[in-house]
Parts: C-alpha cells; sequence; structure tokens
C-alpha cells in the first residue's frame, strides 16, 4: 500500500484519484471531503511549510494538481516540493498532466519554472524522486458535448468533431498523441506500485495518429468533410493572425470575460506545438506498464459519435 498526498483538486486529479481508489489498497488524503466522500481531507495553507509538514509528514508520494497559471510565483508548489523533501516524500509529480514540449511558452511559464526547479534540486545529487505525466490531447475533448461526463468542462480543441471543422499551422501532417483522461488514471493508479525508478519525462500515448489520418478519420465518421482553415507560421510567430472560430475553454480555472483571450492564446500555443511536433508524447510508461489497456481513439469516436446529431 501507497500511502499519498494529492495537492489540488480539480477535474483532471478527480479522474486520477478515482482510478487510484479503484485499486483498493492505497490510502489518499488531501482531497476536498465533499467531493469524493470516502477520502481524508486536510486544509492547508501552502505558504505555511510547518503546515504543509505536518500535512506530508508520513506520505510515500505526493501529486500535485495545483493550478500553475493561478499559482503566482510558483510559490505553492515550489514550497510543496521544498515540504516533501523536508519530510522524506520518496515520490513526487508536479503539477503537469500535458506535453513535453512547452515551447518556451507563456502560455505555461509557470510550467516551466517548476521543471527548472526540480531539475535543479536534484543536483549534485538526487533528493527527490519525481515523474512528469504527459498525456498529450485528452480525446474526451472530440466528444460530443452532452458525452463528456458531468465531471468534465467542455473544451473544444483546434480540431472540432462538432462543427466538423479543423485549425492548423501550415505544416499539418505529424504526429497527435491521445490518451482518455480515464487512461492517465489509470497508469497514474498503476505506477504507484511500479517498483523501479519512475522516469523524469512519463509519456502517455494510448493512440497516436497523424492530422490528416485523424481528418480522415472524421470525415468517416461523421459523414461530411471537414472544412480546414491553415495559419502560416510566419503569422504565428509575430502573433498576428485571424480565424473564423476558435476553441472553447469553459474550464471553471479561467475567468468567463477572459476566455474568448485565453483561447486564442491557446491556439496560438497549440499551432505552433504541433507544428514542431510537440504533441507527438513519447510512450514511456505505456512500455513500463504493459499491463495496463489503453483506449484507442477510432473506437473512442465510433462509440462517442454513435447515433449523435
Amino acid at each position: 500500500m501507497v500511502k499519498l498526498a494529492v495537492a489540488g483538486f480539480g477535474e483532471v486529479a478527480r479522474e486520477v484519484v478515482k482510478a487510484i481508489l479503484a485499486e483498493g489498497h492505497h490510502e489518499i488524503t488531501d482531497a476536498p471531503s465533499n467531493l469524493l466522500p470516502d477520502l481524508k481531507w486536510t486544509k492547508v495553507n501552502y505558504e505555511d511549510k510547518k503546515q504543509l509538514a505536518k500535512a506530508l509528514k508520513g506520505m510515500h508520494t505526493v501529486l500535485s494538481f495545483i493550478v500553475a497559471h493561478l499559482d503566482i510565483g510558483c510559490v505553492a508548489q515550489i514550497n510543496l516540493i521544498d515540504t516533501c523533501v523536508e519530510v522524506g516524500v520518496k515520490r513526487f509529480s508536479p503539477s503537469e498532466w500535458a506535453m513535453v514540449d512547452l515551447n518556451g511558452s507563456q502560455f505555461y511559464a509557470n510550467k516551466i519554472q517548476i521543471r527548472r526547479y526540480l531539475e535543479n534540486l536534484n543536483k549534485p545529487k538526487k533528493v527527490l524522486e519525481y515523474s512528469m505525466f504527459f498525456p498529450g490531447v485528452f480525446m474526451n475533448y472530440l466528444a460530443p458535448p452532452e458525452k463528456m461526463g458531468a465531471d468534465l468542462s467542455y473544451i473544444k480543441p483546434f480540431i472540432d468533431f462538432e462543427y466538423c471543422r479543423a485549425i492548423l499551422p501550415e505544416q499539418t501532417d505529424i504526429n497527435v498523441s491521445f490518451s482518455t483522461i480515464q487512461d492517465l488514471g489509470r497508469v497514474v493508479a498503476k505506477a504507484l506500485d511500479y517498483e523501479r525508478e519512475w522516469p523524469v519525462l512519463g509519456g502517455i500515448a494510448a493512440s497516436k495518429t497523424s492530422i490528416s489520418d485523424l481528418l480522415q478519420l472524421g470525415e468517416r465518421i461523421r459523414g461530411k468533410p471537414f472544412s480546414i482553415e491553415r495559419i502560416k507560421q510566419s503569422d504565428l510567430e509575430v502573433d498576428k493572425f485571424t480565424t473564423s472560430w476558435a476553441p472553447e475553454l469553459n474550464h471553471p480555472t479561467i475567468a468567463v470575460d477572459t476566455r474568448k483571450a485565453v483561447a486564442k492564446r491557446y491556439l496560438r500555443f497549440a499551432m505552433l506545438g504541433l507544428a514542431k511536433g510537440a504533441w507527438d508524447i513519447p510512450d514511456v510508461w505505456n512500455q513500463l506498464l504493459p499491463e495496463v489497456e489503453f483506449t484507442k481513439l477510432e473506437d473512442f469516436l465510433q462509440a462517442t459519435w454513435d447515433k449523435a446529431e
């Protein structure tokens, strides 16, 4: 049994914790009891290291889901990391849960800062084992809005299966890695029992497909062609481009009055990442955990769009 703490509790954390609980032999604390009542809940002030130390004492693993862009100066997560080292936590996972290559983007500046902090922390000798879990694009976001699941906010990515359209950079035929949020949960749950050292770059790829194959799959499943808008690389680099639509980011951590502006920033980040192949995630955990069954993209899309309007 692994005794672990979950720092921060949102939509991704909920799915990961549900998968861990399904394993039936781990003890979890620090998750809000009003959301999953079977857990122990501890309210902490992340600016108070003594309080953190009391909460984390005796923990083997800490999983962080602290919302990076709301953690000003990365104070909460840095204090969490320092306290893990202080009280002897063996394993840690920072609040990543997306992709490996962040393009040096200001969109994820806090994630980049935490990566550097962890890297420097283990010099000249390792003091904390950690893994950054990278599931790529959640295929859940390609599903119809009504089939997203009650616990997931509706996010519309750069490929929109509902209205059969896509926004892409000039260089488009590159691989993209997809996983369901449930795949991520299963991997983290199994990783807790993994006896060897965790990989720092913990890529997860339930399905990999090229953009062209994904569009063909979408047209076959939806029964109509996709309209495609392309953005020039030069326009992306200077952040001067227009499109007839943009991704939707209806997430509770993003203020309603800022969502359109944030969506455009995200679109630029996603397009630059696509052009660099940043969404092609190495399947590190797939190889280390061969017992985990992953969701196939075509099966998922066929099931979720079956009889959809």
